[in-house]
């Protein structure tokens, strides 16, 4: 009893935040934004949800060998999804990025405060950086 509770402390969430990341899908306009609302809640809802469902599988009163091989196959899938959630969300953000999908050019935002300059990075407004992106915009070839 206390094991199912406590599974459905996981699973709500869960289950919640898949579907937040349904919704996000078809109401975000912009490609980026989309993305983010694929990639960030799915993994977290997938996370809770599997957690509930491992808590839900060892607190169950028949619980046996055979079902270890069960919560092996949840870990796997965790770990799967780990690793390449990120990654897709970051080829996927380079890709629209690359070829403009952004969206409408009427819902795009403009910074209007940039990052201020750190010396560790190069400053964009110095000669040095206008001299290197003149030289390798092919001009002197």
């Amino acid at each position: 009893m206390i094991t199912d509770i406590i599974s459905l402390i996981f699973i709500l969430p869960g289950a919640f935040m898949v579907f937040s990341a349904a919704v996000g899908t078809v109401r975000f306009k912009s490609t980026l934004a989309r993305v983010h609302a694929i990639t960030k809640p799915q993994t977290t809802g997938l996370l809770l949800m599997i957690t509930g469902t491992m808590i839900r599988l060892v607190g169950a009163p028949d619980f046996s060998v055979y079902e270890r091989g069960d919560i092996g196959m949840m870990v796997l899938l965790v770990i799967f999804a780990l690793m390449t959630n990120p990654v897709t969300a970051q080829r996927l953000g380079r890709v629209a990025r690359m070829e403009g999908l952004y969206g409408p050019e009427e819902d795009l935002t403009v910074n209007e405060r940039p990052a201020t300059y750190h010396p560790g990075r190069v400053n964009p407004t110095s000669d040095a950086t206008k001299t290197q992106k003149a030289g390798k915009s092919g001009k002197d070839v």
